[in-house]
């Protein structure tokens, strides 16, 4: 029996759940540590340390009040200590054997217990607490009397263990900011790369570029996101493999479909030449169905070339209103068996840029649509202007209409209103398609005096939108 451990399960670099846990944990601690560093030093009452070269050059300038020459009377050594404290930049006080202090202004009460320990330590030293800085003692007679002289408002000492900058609680509070944001910026970035990569790639995918892969760092990482981006690559390459194998099966089903076609057709007319004429009606027949079939193939190619993102544009300057004419020519050439009366108004000069053969195939479609449905001896109008920066196409017919709850299903693909109908019903849905490639818009309403109208709007600007290939 062999025991194996996943150490990467255990590791808690190994996983997304154990480096939000880990960080957070160490971003607590050394904020926890620096906030009881901080708080010791700042926490002592008061501070004592030898004098520095600054501080012995201050008492070796400063002047001294004149009281070693006075008597031993406390009032006069008073007097003269006020006098000199309130014109001198520096105070000097006397402390005598009974530890009380002598001298205006009068300091805190805390100072005299850390003028106590000093007065106990060897030599002069420079007491701290908050703001008061002192030095000393320095021993002295006056009167015959001993005293100790301190000199008050020195030069303030650094922490022993502390940096001076540390001091303030401002600068304390953007030092554990530092830290805490400095942690927690790396966790997000470490989390949120990867996750923009594959964002970014599944837009990519989204948009028809069925090569594209995470791959990269992404894949190399030993947590979640890292068997996330391998998931997500294998399941994009399934994707590219089941969409090429549909687009070779249609591709081949088309081909095999259109060689007995084609077979058929030219048997039709080896036929019709030795045919007696009886059969002629039965052989135009088969060719009108074989026509349709022919031109279902043609339409399904098309649609699954739109569906799978394989329509690409090829845009050009191209002018609407002649592109427009030449489609409402073609169609009055149709019309005429049904004595069916199109009428057009086309402003002249429409400029957009647009893929020409896709945009003559949408709007061919919507017209032959409204022709099948028109009555005989019924009229059918196309109008062409240009308002607020679009084109606008226009095409009514006077058919029956659709329901209002069946207006938005007309471009759905293989969708027929009218079961009867012999059309495939991919015609709107192909038209749907082109519009939308080029950035446009295109509806379907009831007209109030009876009939149906499409409208198709078009940008004229949008040269750098469109989706080229």
């Amino acid at each position: 029996m062999t025991f194996s451990i996943n150490w990467r399960k255990i590791n808690p670099l190994g996983s997304v759940f154990g480096k939000i846990w880990l960080s957070f944990w160490v971003t607590l601690l050394l904020i926890v540590l620096a906030v009881a560093f901080v708080s010791h030093q700042v926490a002592q009452v008061y501070q004592i340390g030898a004098p520095n070269a600054s501080h012995i050059g201050l008492l070796n300038r400063v002047k001294l009040p004149n009281i070693d020459r006075l008597a031993s009377d406390r009032q006069e050594i008073i007097d003269e200590l006020d006098r000199f404290n309130s014109e001198s930049r520096f105070q000097w006080y006397l402390v005598d054997d009974t530890y009380h202090l002598l001298g205006t202004p009068k300091p805190p009460r805390r100072i005299l217990v850390m003028l106590s320990e000093m007065m106990e330590l060897e030599g002069v030293k420079v007491g701290q607490w908050r703001q008061e800085t002192w030095m000393g003692p320095i021993t002295m007679s006056v009167g015959g009397d001993m005293y100790r002289l301190f000199l008050r408002g020195v030069p303030s000492l650094p922490p022993p263990n502390l940096p001076l900058w540390l001091d303030s609680q401002w600068l304390r509070a953007i030092f554990a900011l530092f830290v805490s944001g400095g942690m927690a910026l790396v966790l997000a970035w470490s989390i949120t790369r990867p996750i923009a990569r594959l964002r970014r790639v599944s837009r990519q995918l989204a948009g028809g570029s069925l090569d594209a892969r995470v791959g990269g760092a992404v894949n190399k990482r030993a947590d979640e996101l890292g068997d996330l981006g391998r998931d997500f690559d294998e399941m994009a390459e399934r994707l590219q493999q089941l969409v090429s194998a549909q687009q070779r099966l249609l591709s081949n089903v088309s081909h095999e479909l259109r060689s007995p076609l084609t077979r058929l057709q030219v048997a039709l007319g080896i036929v019709r030449q030795k045919a007696p004429s009886d059969l002629e009606t039965a052989l135009s027949r088969i060719e009108r169905e074989s026509d349709r079939l022919e031109s279902l193939i043609a339409q399904v190619l098309k649609l699954s070339r739109f569906e799978n993102e394989m329509q690409h544009l090829e845009p050009t300057q191209l002018q609407l209103d002649d592109l427009v004419r030449h489609v409402a020519e073609d169609a009055r050439f149709e019309s005429k068996a049904h004595n069916i009366l199109i009428t057009d108004q086309i402003e002249d000069t429409v400029n957009i840029w647009g893929d020409p053969q896709l945009l003559h195939s949408a709007i061919d479609n919507v017209i032959r649509n409204a022709l099948r449905f028109s009555p005989e001896n019924g009229e059918l109008s196309i109008h062409l202007t240009t308002r607020k920066g679009e084109a606008l196409i226009e095409i009514c017919d006077q058919g029956p209409g659709v329901p209002e709850d069946k207006l938005e299903r007309l471009f759905d693909p293989f969708y027929r209103l009218d079961q009867s109908n012999s059309g495939a019903g991919l015609g709107l849905n192909i038209a749907r398609h082109a519009v939308t490639a080029h950035k446009g818009d295109i509806r379907a309403i009831n007209r109030p005096e009876g009939g149906l109208c499409v409208r198709i709007r078009l940008p004229l600007n949008h040269h750098g939108r469109l989706r080229q290939g």
